[in-house]
Order: C-alpha cells, then sequence, then structure tokens
C-alpha cells in the first residue's frame, strides 16, 4: 500500500497559511518526492469525536480484512451493521476509509501519523 498518510491538530488559518505555502513551492518548481495525503482536525476533542476507540479498532480490522463490505465488515466485528453503517461513514467523511469502485470500504494505508501542537 505504501501511502503517506498524516493526520494534524491545527487551526484553519495554520491549515491555509500550510497550503499557500506548498502551493508557492510548486509554482517555484519544486514538487514533493512523495505525495501526501492528509487530513486535519481543528481540535484534539473534535479529532477524539471522528476516531473513537472502536473506530480505531474498526480502522486496524478493515486493514487487515481489506476492501469488505459493511455488512460482511458487521458480521466480522460481532456489532449491529447500523452502528458499523455510522462508524464507517463517519470515518469516510474524515477522509480515514476509503469506498472502493466495486462500493466496498478500505483502509489504503499502512498507518497514519498525527501530529499535534503543544504551543503556537
Amino acid at each position: 500500500m505504501n501511502r503517506d498518510f498524516k493526520v494534524k491538530i491545527e487551526t484553519e488559518e495554520e491549515f491555509f497559511t500550510d497550503l499557500i505555502t506548498q502551493a508557492e513551492k510548486i509554482d517555484q518548481g519544486f514538487l514533493p518526492e512523495k505525495t501526501v495525503e492528509r487530513v486535519s482536525f481543528p481540535d484534539l476533542e473534535t479529532f477524539y469525536r471522528y476516531c473513537t476507540p472502536k473506530r480505531l479498532q474498526l480502522l486496524q480490522e478493515l486493514h487487515k480484512i481489506g476492501s469488505i463490505s459493511i455488512n460482511a465488515l458487521a458480521k466480522h466485528l460481532h456489532r449491529h451493521y447500523k452502528n458499523v453503517f455510522q462508524d464507517v461513514k463517519t470515518l469516510e467523511t474524515a477522509g480515514l476509509v476509503e469506498k472502493t469502485e466495486a462500493g466496498k470500504y478500505c483502509v489504503p494505508w499502512d498507518e497514519f501519523t498525527a501530529t499535534v501542537r503543544l504551543a503556537s
């Protein structure tokens, strides 16, 4: 899989400042060696709302299994379909789960790195 995925806790202003910096580098001809996919959360509270212990367990199992339907994943996890559906959709909205062309769900990276800035 070998895709680099980063999770950052940053303000909207920090996000756009970094985005502008990256765009300026590209305009100057400096292309990144490797594509880095990332998602940002405005604070830890929001991150924890998306990444509950159950959802992190779901991510791990989904990564092990590979592409799978929500129904099959619910059976595998011994959880109710409705709850797994809600968790998968929440993680998909956050960018942590992807839907394949076949309509199944997967976690296409081996790990994600989270960065939390403690001070400005």
